[in-house]
């Protein structure tokens, strides 16, 4: 048995989301969401 044998696969960190300001239709399209605090850079990497 190895070690990671009865691990989870992943775990989330949701916050509670504060209803702000939007973007509009269009542009919340194009970002992926319609919230600014979520539009966030993915600065993706290889693992090591």
């Amino acid at each position: 048995m190895d070690c990671v044998s009865g691990c989870p696969l992943a775990m989330a960190y949701v916050p509670w989301q504060q209803w702000t300001t939007t973007y509009d239709m269009e542009e919340g399209f194009s970002a992926g969401t319609i919230f600014p605090e979520l539009d966030l850079p993915f600065l993706g990497g290889a693992c090591k």
